[in-house]
């Protein structure tokens, strides 16, 4: 099994470094990287990109109240962190039991999967068309196909930055580790998975490369990739160093979102990117 993941990731990292000199041979002639389909400006502003930020952590915070709820009245449940990212209000102290740690990665999938849903009728509501939400893609097998591109060129150099850092720089850490170590199940495992694979992907890229990216496009233009990504980095902080190569991740998504006016081939990215992670920990937890 060794062997045959070694092979694995030696094919990986061969094929991402031939598909990095052939786009920089497609840079330096002039070529686009990515075709870029027509879109049309988002219709919501600002103060619309501020609300429904509000509304998340709105969302959010209901939703852990909801599972701390839950408890047992004698019970103080353990302190969580509560931010933007896919690891948001999951606790850091796992002494009140793995139940507690699992209701509350449940009400973080639950509370990014109803701000996206909340946030895609309240944009409804105001005119946006499916298309200014980013949900649909006129050519959807070309998306899948650059998305899975896309997951081979930055997967190698992402989590190679990411292991040094871990190493020689500040050891990473996350709630979902905690949560695995106080937890092997395979309902815990399906929380993480839930969380991370679906409910992370769906509702980040919705907010970071469609409602904050689409509303930075009319202001800055190809910059707003820039700013979207760096965004989507630091909302990340408090994981050692993680939040670094994920501005890397965000940068590669965003471009996607960009030249495709749509979010679902970053969706499918991101839900690929998370899924490798998973299986990462789960294999470092069980083995």
């Amino acid at each position: 099994m060794t062997a045959l993941i070694g092979f694995l990731v030696t094919i990986l990292c061969l094929t991402s470094m031939f598909c990095i000199v052939k786009l920089i041979g497609r840079y330096r002639t002039g070529e686009s990287l990515i075709p870029q389909l027509p879109e049309s400006p988002v219709p919501w502003d600002g103060l619309m990109v501020v609300s429904l930020f509000c509304m998340f952590l709105l969302c959010q915070g209901l939703c852990v109240a909801a599972a701390q709820a839950m408890f047992p009245a004698g019970d103080q449940a353990p302190q969580v962190i509560s931010n933007s990212s896919d690891k948001a209000a999951i606790p850091i102290d796992d002494s009140e039991g793995s139940d507690k740690l699992g209701y509350l990665v449940l009400a973080n999938a639950v509370a990014m999967l109803v701000f996206t849903c909340v946030a895609a009728l309240i944009l409804r509501i105001r005119g946006a068309s499916w298309e200014d939400l980013g949900f649909r893609d006129p050519k959807p097998r070309e998306g899948l196909r650059l998305a899975v591109v896309t997951w081979v060129i930055i997967v190698p150099p992402l989590l190679t930055l990411a292991a040094f850092l871990d190493q020689f720089v500040e050891p990473y850490s996350h709630p979902i580790i905690d949560f695995l170590q106080a937890d092997k199940s395979v309902w815990s495992i399906s929380l993480v998975i839930g969380a991370a694979v679906v409910a992370a992907p769906i509702a980040e890229e919705f907010f970071f490369r469609r409602i904050l990216q689409g509303w930075l496009e009319t202001k800055l233009g190809d910059w707003a990739v820039v700013v979207s990504g760096v965004s989507f980095g630091l909302a990340h902080l408090g994981d050692g160093l993680g939040w670094i190569p994920l501005i890397g991740f965000g940068l590669a998504a965003g471009y996607l979102a960009r030249r495709r006016g749509t979010i679902l081939p970053s969706i499918v990215l991101h839900s690929l990117f998370n899924t490798l992670g998973v299986i990462q920990l789960v294999a470092s937890e069980l083995g």
